[in-house]
C-alpha cells in the first residue's frame, strides 16, 4: 500500500503535499491556505463531500509540515521551548496526526 508523499517545503515557504493515490496534489502557504491544486479526473468522480474533506485534510497536513519545519529552524537558531509554545507552532506529534487524518480521509473516499 502506498504511503502519503512526504510534504516538501520549498524556498519560497510554500509546502506541497500529495495524496496517497497521487490523485490530489496541493501547494499551500505556511498557514495551510491552498495556492495551487492538481486534481485528477478520477478524483473528480468522487463525491464532492469526500473530495472536499481530503483537500482540507491535505491543506492541514501542509500547514502542519510547514510549522514543524519552522519550529526546527527556530530550535536550530536557539529559540527556547517556552517561546516556541507561545508561537503555537505544531509539534512532530501534530504532524503525524495530520498525516493520519489525511490518510483516513483518502481511505474513506475510496469506499
Amino acid at each position: 500500500m502506498k504511503q502519503l508523499a512526504e510534504p516538501v517545503t520549498g524556498p519560497e515557504g510554500l509546502t506541497s503535499v500529495r495524496s496517497r493515490s497521487g490523485a490530489l496534489a496541493i501547494t499551500c502557504t505556511a498557514a495551510g491556505l491552498p495556492v495551487r491544486m492538481r486534481i485528477s479526473a478520477a478524483a473528480m468522480r468522487r463525491s464532492p463531500d469526500a473530495l472536499a474533506q481530503e483537500i482540507l485534510a491535505l491543506c492541514r497536513l501542509a500547514g502542519a509540515a510547514a510549522g514543524v519545519s519552522n519550529r526546527a529552524q527556530l530550535v536550530g537558531d536557539g529559540v527556547d521551548e517556552e517561546t516556541l509554545g507561545l508561537l503555537g507552532l505544531p509539534s512532530r506529534a501534530e504532524l503525524v496526526a495530520a498525516e493520519a487524518a489525511a490518510d483516513a480521509c483518502a481511505a474513506r473516499g475510496r469506499r
